[in-house]
This record gives structure tokens, C-alpha cells and sequence, in this order.
């Protein structure tokens, strides 16, 4: 309890609210410290067979550029400018994926970057997982692969008891990815957020297996 005061409830405030205000204080003060715990419980560097998943660095800016800078992408993520220019990347690799809320991996084959996939933590809800790949990968298990080895490192940290996701319904590429790694479809309804907000997207849930 200690470290939740210490960290992130105002100091000497608590003795001014009724108890009503905080108990919600406190409530948002775990949900905070629980986020911070799975993020930083994740690993910095995740192997698959074919990729090695990392934090972005400066020297993906250019592919970076090269690879988001494509409508075919930009029209089925809620979050990715267009045109997706060097200020953009620059700004993905030093200011959001140095965010609390985010945790981003650049994936990597053969040492060059390709995409990103991670996790966007939402105060009090399940971790929101994310990722997009250059279209010249595009159809060759790729992202399945990717997304499994993060789930995978995620689920090992044994803090991940729920994570979500959500895609467009006309996104079948994407809705294949997170059905081969497991999610379960809650429904469907307008996206409330980012810039396909009031676009139809399907809502998905997977639970931490049993046997991890």
C-alpha cells in the first residue's frame, strides 16, 4: 500500500476527500500501479523462429517512413497518420513508445525493421493489443508469428489475465491473425475512438490458457 501512496496518489490531499472520493482514488491508483506492472514486466527482446521483437530504435525511422507511409495501413489502424512522415517516426520511436501506456515492439527480420506489434494499457481495463506490418510481408504468417510471441511473453509473466483487441470487420486479414492466436469475438459495434471511430469493428477478448 505503501508504494501505491508513495507513487501515485497526491500527497497529503487524501485527509481532504470523503470516503467515497477515495476509494476511487485508490481504485484508480491500482489500476495505474497494475498497468506500470505488466508493462514493465515484459521482456525487452522476444525471439521467434524467424523474428526478433525490440524497442524501436532511431535507426528504424527510415523504414519506418518507407513501410507506414501507406494508405492500405493507415485506413484499417485507428492511430497511424497519413502521410506517415521522418517528424511522425521520430516522434513514434522517442515520445509514444516511451509512454506509460505503451509498450511497442519494432519486429525485425533478418535485422531489418518490418512493423510493430505491443500492447496500449488502458487504465482499469484488459491491455489493447496493436500491430501493423509493411505490405511487402503481407501473406506470409509473418504477424501470426509475431503476435504469438508476444501473447506468449505476456501470458509467462503470469500478469496478463485478459487481453483485448479490435479490427475492423472488414479487416479479414487482421480478424484471421487474432483468430489463429486464440481471441474469441465479444460482438460488434461503431469504433469509439481514434480515426475510424463510428466504423463497424469487432471486439475480442483471449484469456490466459490454464496451462501456462
Amino acid at each position: 500500500m505503501k508504494e501505491i501512496e508513495d507513487d501515485i496518489l497526491p500527497k497529503r490531499r487524501s485527509h481532504l476527500m470523503g470516503p467515497a472520493a477515495q476509494a476511487r482514488a485508490l481504485a484508480e491508483a491500482t489500476a495505474q500501479l497494475a498497468a506500470r506492472r505488466q508493462r514493465d514486466a515484459l521482456p525487452h527482446r522476444i525471439e521467434t523462429p524467424r523474428l526478433v521483437l525490440r524497442a524501436p530504435i532511431r535507426g528504424d525511422v527510415p523504414a519506418l517512413v518507407k513501410l507506414a507511409d501507406n494508405l492500405k495501413i493507415y485506413e484499417v489502424l485507428a492511430r497511424l497518420p497519413h502521410p506517415y512522415t521522418r517528424a511522425d517516426g521520430i516522434a513514434f520511436v522517442e515520445l509514444i513508445a516511451q509512454r506509460p501506456d505503451e509498450r511497442p515492439y519494432a519486429i525485425t527480420l533478418d535485422e531489418q525493421f518490418i512493423g510493430v506489434v505491443g500492447f496500449h494499457f488502458h487504465e482499469g481495463q484488459p491491455p489493447e493489443l496493436g500491430y501493423w506490418l509493411g505490405e511487402p510481408y503481407w501473406g506470409k504468417g509473418i504477424m501470426s508469428e509475431a503476435v504469438k510471441g508476444l501473447l506468449e511473453a505476456a501470458f509467462a509473466t503470469r500478469l496478463f489475465p485478459r487481453i483485448k483487441a479490435r479490427a475492423l470487420v472488414t479487416n479479414l486479414g487482421s480478424l484471421n491473425v487474432l483468430g489463429k492466436a486464440g481471441f474469441q469475438r465479444l460482438g460488434e459495434g461503431p469504433d469509439p475512438v481514434g480515426q475510424n471511430a463510428g466504423k463497424l469493428v469487432a471486439f475480442l477478448e483471449l484469456e490466459q490458457p490454464k496451462w501456462t
